[in-house]
């Protein structure tokens, strides 16, 4: 039921669906007890108007016969119809006891027109009278007594009177009982989730049987702590992981720095403190850029990107390490999004291929149908299948990688995955054929020219699930 807003802030919701329902219902009944009254008065009304005719009619058929006025009001004049017979000059001829013999009891508004009723009372009576033409200019009013309506009329009222506010507060006792019953599953939520705090998000609402709007409310409020709490547990270890991350390049620096201050500054001691400078900047930069993420996400330019371009300057990048083999087949395929950003994306999967590779890095990019597909393989030890999701966690580095000298802290991955979601793309991690790791980045492309192209032949991709 709805209940206006100000009902339910000055009364409350329970209350105030009571009040609603009590005046819901008066209101009902009052319009159906006037709707019932004048229907019974006008079927009352009808029925004595077809009484008083049919004596009309019946002392106009005696009057055709030759019978005498008086005695035609005497055989057919009852307590219940009266009778008067009238001449054409509209002189009474004769006449119930209980009417004028001087006087037509309707004042003549019936001579003009035969076929019409009109109201008249002899005392307190309230007479209904009807007129019927008969022979030699004769007429019969006859008057049927409209008492019995009247009576009727007010006993209706009476108990119209008495029954609406009962029934009205009836109705709103029950809809309050009904209303506290629905609404104890609320209050039950309401007082749980007012004792749960900031270090409690493990605890949850009870969740009633049925499958209502209420179980509903129940279980999404659920779903919701228990996001709260996921959300939380993974604040918590992002801090402890950054904390840690931060920490270890500081203790460096700071450990130079007191060593230099008792026998002065070497080469060495710059030469240990810019690496961990850089490093700590790198890590503030990706905490950053993942914070925005976290607020109120990357937004990213909305250009045109060669992604081709891009992946054959980390190609080229690679190669001049002089490291490793680095394999590349690309295709020219142009997407929509943020040029530094997708560039970010490129350099973080690149880096990471040649972290774990062995001796080879392939990069791979083709179109298949709206999407270009990007791939980047290497060599080493692969990730295992539990893994493959969580790899774009943050903070998560396998033990392969957990030493410090295998670079990276666990952010690379994760701004990957940031940024590609940013950009309505995706990232998965696969097993390449031969053993390694493979990354299959999904963009949607632009089409060439307004016209989405088939996929381009390349040689296969080596990858398997």
């Amino acid at each position: 039921m709805w209940v206006p807003v100000w009902l339910r802030e000055r009364w409350g919701v329970r209350v105030a669906a009571a009040a609603a329902a009590a005046a819901v219902v008066a209101v009902a009944l009052v319009l159906a007890g006037i709707a019932l009254v004048l229907l019974q008065e006008r079927s009352v009304r009808s029925s004595v108007e077809d009484q008083a005719r049919a004596q009309a009619l019946n002392a106009v058929a005696r009057l055709d016969d030759g019978e005498s006025p008086e005695e035609t009001v005497t055989e057919i004049a009852t307590g219940f119809v009266l009778l008067q017979v009238l001449d054409a000059d509209g002189t009474v001829l004769a006449a119930s006891p209980q009417l004028s013999t001087t006087e037509p009891v309707d004042g003549g508004a019936t001579a003009a027109d035969p076929d019409s009723t009109v109201t008249a009372s002899v005392g307190d009576d309230p007479l209904l009278v009807v007129r019927e033409p008969a022979a030699g200019s004769l007429a019969v009013l006859a008057a049927g007594s409209l008492a019995a309506a009247e009576r009727s009329t007010e006993t209706v009222t009476q108990l119209a009177v008495v029954g609406v506010p009962l029934l009205a507060l009836v109705a709103g006792a029950a809809t309050y009982l009904f209303a506290g019953l629905a609404l104890r599953p609320v209050e039950a939520i309401r007082s749980r989730v007012a004792a749960i705090t900031g270090q409690d998000l493990a605890r949850r609402v009870p969740e009633p049987v049925a499958r209502d709007e209420v179980g509903r409310l129940a279980r999404t409020m659920n779903d919701m702590l228990a996001r709260l709490d996921a959300a939380q547990v993974a604040q918590r270890r992002f801090v402890g992981d950054a904390s840690h991350e931060l920490r270890s390049p500081l203790a460096t620096i700071t450990a130079r720095l007191e060593l230099a201050g008792r026998r002065g500054p070497t080469a060495g001691d710059v030469a240990a403190m810019v690496p961990e400078a850089h490093r700590m900047a790198r890590l503030i930069e990706d905490l950053l850029l993942l914070a925005r993420a976290d607020e109120r996400g990357l937004a990213p330019r909305r250009d045109d990107v060669d992604l081709d371009e891009l992946a054959d300057d980390e190609a080229a990048r690679l190669r001049a390490t002089g490291a490793l083999t680095v394999r590349a087949a690309t295709v020219p395929v142009r997407v929509t999004g943020d040029r530094a950003q997708l560039a970010r994306v490129l350099r973080n999967l690149v880096d990471n291929a040649a972290r774990h590779a062995s001796s080879q890095v392939t990069i791979r990019l083709r179109s298949d149908g709206t999407e270009a597909v990007l791939e980047v393989a290497d060599d080493g030890p692969g990730i295992p299948p539990t893994d493959r999701t969580r790899v774009f966690d943050r903070f998560v580095r396998l033990d392969e990688g957990r030493a410090r000298d295998a670079g990276g802290v666990g952010l690379g991955l994760a701004i990957v995955a940031e940024v590609l979601a940013a950009h309505g793309g995706s990232v998965e991690a696969r097993a390449a054929d031969g053993g390694g790791a493979l990354m299959r980045v999904r963009l949607p492309r632009q089409p060439v020219d307004g016209v989405v192209v088939p996929s381009e032949a390349l040689p296969p991709t080596a990858s398997r699930s």
